[in-house]
């Protein structure tokens, strides 16, 4: 069970005994005696804060690399107007398909990289083999292919993970890469779609919770997870600042069934039942294109990999039968 999966088990947990009227100190001694671990300690610390007079929020605040702004954000509105059994199972929820998608990814990545390492490892054979029948063994050269091949692979997985990891750092490289994503097959329009998710429901989360219209904006453009994408809401932002509907501000290239929903909910003031809609509708897409991708991905590697084998075997069996017919 990844990080995630965990955090939103723990939550879940919270939303059930809270809904079921246990005090909330209570609440969170039975969470942190059902972990292990780290996720065991940060409850308990954060019941030992609780005690001691701190808000929720606030002792959450002390962990900060287990409790992302969002959710900080989330219970912190949550407390204010008495809604944290149900902000819990919202991020109960969320979490988890963060996670289920996380994984589908992993796993359809995993048998194309071990293909490509693979290729790595086969590719410049003809030249030692070659050179193995001429008298001499050159493996030094082997190496050196081989590991040119791999760094055609590790050299933007760096430069992804520096990017994301840096993204306060090297902003322009982060948009840069935000808008490649989005123009990779299949991936791009899984990325798109989870996305558009990821900010009508992080919008609706805050909203149910009584955020104010303006802060739901700004911090749901914020969880988009893509430059690009929070560039198409972000003038949503500007039009709530000027008194007017989030939508009229929202960039034409988005959906328009989204921007539709969008607009009826705001018209006819049933915004939470409209969004939850925009919400459910991305979601489904983005899991669609995800399990489409992670399925075909690695189709395509292994019957490339078939494609370069199969020039490796001609052109093995060329260089060495050539050559012995030649002395022949």
């Amino acid at each position: 069970m990844g990080a995630k999966n965990r955090l939103a088990q723990a939550y879940y947990d919270m939303a059930t005994l809270l809904d079921a009227g246990v005090p909330i100190l209570r609440s969170l001694d039975l969470v942190a005696q059902g972990r292990r671990g780290r996720l065991a300690r940060v409850f308990s610390q954060i019941r030992a804060s609780l005690s001691k007079g701190s808000s929720l929020s606030e002792s959450l605040g002390e962990h900060r690399r287990v409790f992302p702004e969002l959710d900080r954000m989330l219970i912190e509105a949550a407390e204010t107007g008495g809604s944290l059994p149900d902000s819990f199972k919202m991020l109960s929820h969320w979490h988890e398909f963060v996670e289920r998608i996380t994984r589908r990814i992993q796993m359809g990545l995993v048998y194309p990289f071990l293909l490509l390492h693979a290729t790595a490892v086969i590719y410049p054979l003809p030249g030692l083999i070659t050179s193995f029948f001429q008298g001499r063994t050159d493996t030094g050269l082997y190496v050196r292919q081989a590991l040119q091949i791999l760094l055609l692979l590790y050299v933007p997985l760096l430069i992804v993970v520096v990017s994301l990891h840096g993204k306060d750092r090297a902003k322009s490289l982060r948009v840069l890469l935000d808008a490649v994503v989005l123009r990779i097959p299949g991936l791009g329009k899984a990325v798109y779609h989870l996305s558009i998710y990821r900010y009508a429901q992080a919008f609706i989360m805050l909203y149910k919770a009584g955020v104010p219209m303006l802060e739901c904006a700004e911090r749901a453009t914020l969880a988009t997870g893509n430059t690009v994408v929070a560039r198409m809401f972000a003038g949503g932002t500007a039009s709530v600042r000027r008194g007017e509907a989030a939508s009229t501000g929202f960039s034409r290239r988005l959906p328009p069934e989204y921007l539709h929903l969008w607009q009826i909910g705001e018209e006819a003031g049933e915004l939470d039942q409209t969004i939850e809609k925009v919400a459910q509708m991305a979601q489904e897409r983005a899991d669609l294109h995800f399990t489409l991708f992670a399925q075909w991905l690695p189709r395509l590697v292994y019957f490339a990999v078939l494609g370069i084998m199969g020039y490796l075997i001609v052109s093995i069996g060329s260089q060495v039968y050539g050559g012995a017919l030649w002395e022949f």
